[in-house]
């Protein structure tokens, strides 16, 4: 780089300035991409947080609902709905470890506006909602309609299931009146050409 007498050369000052550049440069991206990295973390770190604070308003609210319920046969029925499912190949049914808590949540919402609110869990549902207060059949299977698509987990649930707690719960909140056996199974089949769930 230098000559003889210690000289720097233009040249040699050229080749020096640009590895100079090229460390510089190098550094400067070094740093864009850790702020960047930080950046992504952070708004990681808020998106945990924020859905850690919604798991637990669906759980205070699954906790309310579960003593709120005064009828062990709706109960039953949600556990049978949301926690069971049967293979299609081998015909075994299989205890699930988890349930779809907001598809859960969403069918019994219309039926708890204030806790729902005092919960701000209507945000979550607030493309579908459509409530004024009342809740009436129609409107409700309406609401389910979309529900269902928005929100389903793609774990299969059975239909026949769904659709009888579907009964129970359209008995129990008095959309219906209480049903005897074969009115019921007619309107299950209503339930299900309402939903689409026919085989």
């Amino acid at each position: 780089m230098t000559n003889e007498m210690g000289w720097i050369g233009v040249d040699d000052l050229n080749a020096w300035w640009q590895v100079r550049e090229d460390v510089n440069k190098v550094t400067e991206e070094a740093v864009r991409r850790i702020q960047d990295d930080q950046k992504k973390a952070q708004q990681v770190g808020q998106d945990i947080k924020q859905d850690k604070a919604t798991n637990n308003k669906f759980a205070k609210f699954l906790a309310f609902l579960l003593k709120d319920i005064k009828d062990d046969t709706v109960i039953k029925q949600i556990y049978t709905t949301f926690f069971k499912t049967r293979h299609t190949e081998t015909d075994l049914v299989h205890i699930r470890k988890s349930m779809n808590t907001i598809v859960v949540v969403g069918i019994f919402m219309p039926f708890y506006p204030a806790e729902i609110k005092e919960l701000e869990l209507e945000s979550v549902y607030q493309e579908i909602w459509n409530f004024d207060g009342n809740v009436y059949l129609t409107k409700y299977i309406e609401y389910i309609k979309q529900l269902l698509p928005k929100y389903h987990d793609n774990i299969v649930i059975e239909k026949q299931e769904f659709t009888t707690l579907l009964t129970h719960i359209s008995e129990y909140y008095q959309l219906t009146e209480k049903l005897s056996w074969e009115k019921a199974i007619e309107f299950e089949n209503t339930i299900k050409k309402e939903l689409s769930l026919n085989e």
